[in-house]
């Protein structure tokens, strides 16, 4: 059986391995236009995510790094600062086109909502590194 293009597993096929990644300790490579590398966590990594609707990822950002606008139409998005500071914010779809935007330092979230161009900028000299889901 195939759901949202991917193989579901037996069940008698299902290992521990099915709900495991090991990596996220690992800084992602920040030498690029953006200055971000971003380290995902979803069902190619962990097959056990197929059709549970939900993922991770780690951002790292080099000094001056940026998360370019984007969106997700399908989701929303929370984030967490783990290292540095970065200044986040997202745009609203209504007529106003209103812009939130917020400084966070380690240990703060943000929620940026479903289908909202949101982004992310590392405005400080040294990394930050941030877990989204």
């Amino acid at each position: 059986v195939r759901v949202n293009g991917l193989a579901c597993k037996a069940a008698k096929e299902v290992v521990v391995e099915d709900f495991y990644f090991s990596g996220l300790h690992v800084a992602g490579n920040t030498t690029n236009k953006q200055g971000s590398a971003v380290t995902a966590v979803n069902v190619a990594q962990i097959g056990g995510l197929n059709t549970m609707g939900v993922s991770l990822v780690r951002i790292d950002y080099a000094p001056f790094g940026l998360n370019p606008p984007h969106t997700h139409p399908r989701s929303t998005e929370i984030l967490t600062v783990l290292e540095g500071c970065l200044h986040v914010g997202f745009v609203t779809s209504n007529p106003e086109n209103k812009h939130f935007e917020k400084v966070l330092n380690k240990g703060d979230v943000f929620v940026f909502p479903k289908g909202l161009v949101h982004y992310q900028y590392n405005n400080r000299t040294t990394g930050a590194v941030a877990i989204a889901a």
